[in-house]
């Protein structure tokens, strides 16, 4: 499969073709990689409750484990989430950092609960949008020894450059993994722990956050 950060066409194939669990597991998995983000920014800013958005993400974790799908337990947790995501017009300091991957964070894992309710392939996509925002807010920002901008190159030539970062590589190298194997396993206990915990980056992010 050839996916893009920025464009979800084929990712949208692959997910038509697979169970409404598997599409779940695929954005659980994604948002794994995006919750440190959100710890990082809670802990340099003293702001939000990392605890909140882990307990949604646990609970989207035990329905793939079998659990049946509470509605009302997931619209309460998606209230939950939407109550400590930040907004940025809310701090005044000039220095404020990671703010836009912390909300984006938050976003994913709300997307992925209503996913429990809706899975359709365009819920997910939301989900795999919000990894495209996180990289694409970060990147430029966020690493040093990245010289591309806009005002530089163009919209199209920033965007390629961003696609070609490692960051955005090893994510799209993932999602590539995580759905090759959606599509010939089971849901079983070992299989969704390995969705769980694959990703093996020290605890930190997609963007090497913690």
């Amino acid at each position: 499969m050839n996916l893009n950060l920025y464009k979800f066409d084929a990712l949208e194939k692959e997910l038509g073709g697979l169970p409404h669990l598997h599409r779940i597991a695929f954005a659980a998995s994604c948002c794994e990689r995006l919750l440190p983000n959100y710890n990082a920014f809670s802990r340099l800013e003293n702001w939000g409750d990392p605890s909140v958005l882990r307990t949604a993400l646990n609970e989207v974790w035990q329905i793939l484990q079998g659990k049946p799908v509470d509605a009302a337990l997931i619209r309460r947790l998606i209230e939950d989430c939407e109550d400590v995501i930040p907004d940025s017009d809310d701090f005044t300091s000039p220095n404020l950092i990671y703010d836009v991957e912390a909300q984006e964070a938050g976003i994913a894992i709300c997307n992925t609960l209503e996913a429990c309710l809706n899975p359709t392939p365009q819920q997910i996509i939301r989900v795999a949008n919000c990894v495209t925002n996180t990289i694409d807010a970060f990147v430029p920002h966020g690493d040093k020894s990245f010289n591309v901008s806009e005002s530089k190159v163009g919209l199209k030539k920033l965007e390629e450059a961003i696609t070609s970062h490692p960051f955005a590589v090893r994510e799209m190298a993932k999602q590539s993994e995580d759905l090759q194997r959606l599509k010939h396993e089971k849901l079983d206990r070992d299989f969704v722990k390995w969705l769980r915990t694959s990703f093996d980056n020290d605890g930190k992010s997609l963007i090497d956050l913690a």
